[in-house]
């Protein structure tokens, strides 16, 4: 523990004093989580018009504070139907990165790295994807839901990217053999197909030729498999779905549930639209209950499945936005003290984790750069943040870069 946390720690007080009862955290069993739902709100959240709102009375602007479910937490008036789940979210209002645009916010986000023109860094979900899948898996290990970027493997070969899923009501394009297609010749296509792999792997065959292989492969063992399923939401529980209304994030979030249940292990939901410079209070509103519906529904969704205890659910930005309200009526980039969300897998919810400035200006105490908030969710599923594999040119790189997971977060 360095200087800074220790001090942070013992000076705590109100909403977050139970950080002091922990632990030998870093002792316990990290891997509480099976599975992640990783939701990622591209577009740069308004911290101040959302979980962070005690700051000095103009920095939070329109917004309005209303009480939650949980003493000592207030959120802004956008997010109602949250404010009565917050016992079941940890808050981190002291978030920092270093990058303050919003394609490099959001790769250092996802991938723990600043972007560099020789090499891409896989994102978090295909670290997952690749240290978790085993033999008898029927289901791709990293799935993305929504528009946006879709979840590069990065350096990494093919097969560990995310399978994309734009549309969560349609399911997957293409998961079914064509009918005019009989089993017997789709049988003999498939073993030419083989024959021909095979003769090529064994005169030419390199890691892009064998990732390829790989690809196809697994692409057939899902058509196969019987949990398939899990991406027709016409198959879930009427009580489960009634949960939800009918827009496409509150479909997706279901989604994401019915995913982890049939053991998916990480899970990317895109949630676009949070670059307001202009407009906010004009413009915001309607992208806010979309959150503020669809986490609700999901975490009452895994908490009556009896998920929530080994699914991380997780909420991202790629920074947050800036204190003072410019004069076009919107907030401007802000690297320095934004907030993110955690839920489940024994978090230490109910409870804020660090703080901003009262001007709202810096990340004050209990800061957590996005390399640990990355190292901190490997680590909870049991995978070592500091697992290092070889780009194709063989240079080095960690799971979380230097980032340190924080034990302290959780129970």
């Amino acid at each position: 523990m360095d200087r800074r946390d220790f001090i942070y720690r013992v000076g705590m007080t109100g909403a977050s004093l139970p950080f002091l009862n922990a632990t030998a955290a870093s002792e316990q069993a990290a891997a509480q989580a099976k599975s992640v739902i990783y939701i990622f709100l591209s577009g740069g959240l308004s911290q101040y018009d959302s979980f962070n709102v005690e700051v000095d009375n103009p920095v939070l602007g329109k917004s309005k504070i209303i009480n939650s479910n949980t003493d000592g937490i207030r959120v802004s008036h956008y997010y109602p139907k949250l404010a009565q789940q917050m016992d079941k979210l940890l808050v981190l209002n002291a978030m920092k990165t270093n990058q303050g645009a919003h394609p490099a916010g959001t790769y250092k986000m996802l991938t723990s790295y600043n972007p560099r023109a020789t090499v891409t860094h896989p994102e978090l979900g295909a670290w997952v994807n690749k240290s978790l899948t085993t033999q008898q898996d029927s289901l791709p290990n990293f799935v993305s839901i929504g528009s946006g970027r879709s979840g590069t493997a990065g350096f990494f070969p093919g097969q560990w990217s995310a399978l994309p899923v734009k549309n969560p009501s349609q399911g997957i394009d293409f998961a079914k053999r064509d009918p005019s297609i009989g089993g017997d010749t789709f049988k003999k296509r498939l073993n030419i197909l083989d024959s021909l792999n095979s003769d090529f792997q064994g005169k030419y065959g390199a890691r892009d030729t064998q990732s390829y292989i790989d690809t196809y492969s697994g692409a057939l063992k899902f058509m196969n498999s019987a949990d398939i399923d899990a991406f027709e939401l016409n198959r879930e529980d009427p009580n489960i779905v009634k949960l939800y209304n009918k827009s496409d994030f509150s479909r997706s979030c279901l989604l994401a549930g019915r995913l982890v249940e049939r053991g998916v292990r990480f899970v990317k939901v895109n949630l676009g639209g949070w670059d307001y410079h202009d407009d906010i209070y004009g413009r915001m509103p309607s992208n806010a209950n979309k959150l503020d519906s669809g986490l609700s529904s999901l975490l009452t969704h895994l908490t009556q499945k009896g998920l929530l205890d080994s699914t991380l659910v997780v909420v991202s930005t790629e920074f947050g936005r800036k204190p003072e309200v410019n004069p076009n009526v919107g907030r401007d980039h802000h690297p320095d003290g934004f907030t993110c969300l955690m839920a489940g897998a024994g978090v230490k919810a109910g409870q804020i984790y660090g703080s901003t400035s009262k001007d709202g200006v810096y990340a004050d105490e209990g800061i957590v750069d996005v390399t640990d908030f990355n190292a901190t969710i490997a680590w909870r599923m049991g995978i070592d943040p500091g697992l290092e594999e070889n780009s194709a040119s063989g240079r080095p790189f960690t799971l979380a870069n230097r980032g340190e997971a924080r034990p302290e977060l959780f129970i």
